[in-house]
This record gives C-alpha cells, sequence and structure tokens, in this order.
C-alpha cells in the first residue's frame, strides 16, 4: 500500500502511496486508511471495481506538497473530522486533470488553483483527478489568511490565480531535484507568491517578483520544450500564449542570451539527443531541418562551436549530454495525516 525507498540524507523528504499492490475490492479502504482521518470519501463506482490511485508527498518542513491520481469520488470534512485532528491548515489544489466542484457549485480544472480551509466544513466532488496539492499552515502566511479564508472552496480568481496554479506545478517538477538546504528559500518564495495571489498590492507584488518571473520563465520554457519542432515556434507565438509583451518576454529570458538564442540553443540539445541516442537513424540534414536548421553547414558550424565536435562525430561516438535524475522517495510515513500534523 506504501511504496517507498530510501534516498539521499540531503534531498527533501518524500513518500510515496499508492493502492496497486492491493486487491481491488479492498483499494478503496487502503486509499481510505491512506487520508485518514482527513475526508470522508465515497467512489463514484461500486468498492469491489477496484480504485487504483496514487500520491506522491513531499515533506518541506513549513509546508506540504502532494501530487495524487485518482479516481471519481465525493468527499466530505464534517465536524468530527474537524475535532478529531484539529488540523487548521489551507489546501491549495491545481489540477492537471479532471474538475473539482463544491457542494456550493464552484468549480476548479487545469489551470486554477482550487482553496479549501480545512478548519471549515467542506464537501464536494472529483472526476478522475489528477492535481497538486500545496498544504499551507495558518500561522506560515498571516498576511494571507484574510484572503485565503475568503476563498474557502472557491478558485483563485484574480489574473494572477494562473500563474499561482503553475507555481505549483513548476514546485512539483523541482522538489525530487532540491536538496533540504533550498527549503528557506523556497518557503520564503512561496509565502510571497501566496500574498500576492491572493492579497495583491504594490508591496506584495514587489515580494513576489523574483518567484512570479520564474514561474513566468518556467512557463515560457516548457512552451518551448512542448513545441520545440514546430515551425510556429516563434516570439510572437509565445507572447500570445503566455499573455505577455515582447518587452517582458525579451527582459525574461535576457540573462541566457535572449529568447531567440534559448529556442536555438534547445534545439541544437534536442538534435544532439537524436543524433547520440542511435534510434533516430536518419540522414543528419533531415535532423536537422526538423529543428528549423535549413541550411547543413549552418546546423554544422552551430553544432560545433555549442559542443566542440561535429554531428557525424555525436552520431558515431554516443556522446551524450548529462542529466540529473530524481532521488526515489523516502519511507516510514503509513499516511497523509501525519505529514500535516507534523507541519511547523
Amino acid at each position: 500500500m506504501t511504496e517507498a525507498t530510501a534516498s539521499p540524507a540531503d534531498r527533501v523528504p518524500s513518500y510515496a502511496f499508492s493502492t496497486a499492490a492491493v486487491e481491488a475490492r479492498h483499494q478503496f479502504d487502503a486509499w481510505v486508511s491512506i487520508m485518514r482521518p482527513l475526508v470522508a470519501m465515497e467512489p463514484k463506482t461500486p468498492h469491489d471495481k477496484g480504485f487504483r490511485a496514487q500520491s506522491l508527498a513531499w515533506d518541506m518542513g513549513a509546508l506540504a506538497l502532494t501530487h495524487t491520481v485518482m479516481p471519481a469520488l465525493d468527499f466530505r470534512r464534517d465536524t468530527s473530522r474537524l475535532r478529531a485532528d484539529a488540523v487548521d491548515h489551507w489546501l491549495l489544489v491545481a489540477p492537471r486533470r479532471g474538475v473539482m466542484r463544491s457542494e456550493a457549485g464552484h468549480r476548479a480544472g487545469a489551470g486554477l488553483c482550487y482553496v479549501r480551509s480545512m478548519h471549515r466544513i467542506s464537501a464536494g466532488s472529483t472526476t478522475d483527478f489528477d492535481a497538486v496539492a500545496l498544504v499551507v499552515p495558518r500561522d506560515f502566511c498571516p498576511a494571507g489568511a484574510q484572503g485565503l479564508d475568503a476563498l474557502h472552496e472557491r478558485h483563485v480568481a484574480s489574473q494572477l490565480g494562473g500563474l499561482l496554479a503553475d507555481y505549483l506545478h513548476s514546485l512539483r517538477r523541482q522538489l525530487p531535484r532540491l536538496s533540504a538546504d533550498h527549503l528557506p528559500a523556497v518557503a520564503t518564495a512561496t509565502r510571497a507568491m501566496l500574498v500576492a495571489c491572493t492579497a495583491p498590492g504594490r508591496d506584495a507584488l514587489a515580494e513576489a517578483m523574483p518567484a512570479l518571473q520564474a514561474t513566468q520563465l518556467e512557463r515560457a520554457k516548457r512552451l518551448i520544450r512542448q513545441n520545440l519542432l514546430s515551425p510556429r515556434l516563434t516570439v510572437r507565438e509565445l507572447c500570445r500564449q503566455l499573455g505577455m509583451s515582447r518587452t517582458a518576454l525579451y527582459r525574461l529570458f535576457e540573462p541566457m542570451g535572449g529568447v531567440v538564442q534559448y529556442i536555438r540553443l534547445a534545439r541544437l540539445q534536442d538534435a544532439h539527443r537524436a543524433l547520440s541516442s542511435g534510434a533516430d537513424m536518419r540522414p543528419i540534414h533531415e535532423i536537422a531541418a526538423e529543428r528549423g536548421f535549413l541550411e547543413p553547414s549552418e546546423f554544422s558550424r552551430a553544432f560545433r562551436r555549442q559542443f566542440g565536435y561535429s554531428p557525424s562525430e555525436a552520431r558515431h561516438e554516443g556522446r551524450s549530454i548529462p542529466s540529473r535524475s530524481p532521488g526515489p522517495p523516502t519511507a516510514s510515513i503509513t499516511n497523509i495525516a501525519e505529514i500535516l500534523a507534523a507541519l511547523a
């Protein structure tokens, strides 16, 4: 039920929970034990049909982050559970897939950030769901308390709400690669983001600007990766999809030599991976043209300047670009409630 292995000591503590190893008719009961005593749940399908669900959780000391994939269900946090665990946290849910609805009719799907105050009664439902959630203790963000309480069972509707959701998804991608030494800086950036997005003002925005810019940069990089082979990957198209001006986009990529240079380098690195993997044996000029280098001689010169050897050498010698792989999760926690109870 709980699948976890030790990770390097300096990594952010993480835990993996899954019902995959449980017999189908007992899977939902296993999931209830993982989530206890936070909410009452009822699946949309009969218990004996199975309930394949999994969750990854990171203990960030002052905060916790989870990434959960589960089938559709109804949930309720009632008075008995409020009294039983005395958890006084906010839950900020950023769906990647699926929709969360409250009994009052509010809903949040992909691109939005839904807020639940765990010290208040709440109820609702989800469709088949894939979501990242940030658990925020009340004492962590006193400046944002009023704004977060006002958003109970609603999504963050300000223009910064989408950025807050993107920030949580970015945090989920980065945490497996971070060490525990990074957590104070992450906590500071997260606090600034929460205040800026739930109680925006000039001072709050100024404090959150580094985190906002980092989130915007991550969004831009992700769009570039997703459209790397598209001929429509232009500065104009990036500005349109990101909702920002050319000036703002250029300023964002200025430390990396500019957005055009960043795209060019990303395409060169992708060409390198294709050539050195041995999986793509098309002529080199075809691989280059697919990535926007229509002149073979131009591609060869750019490739050699970047890597110090020719495209054909990369193919024949099987050189590869080094990459970091996240460590596996750590063990000893048996349910999500234990992580929440331990938050500072």
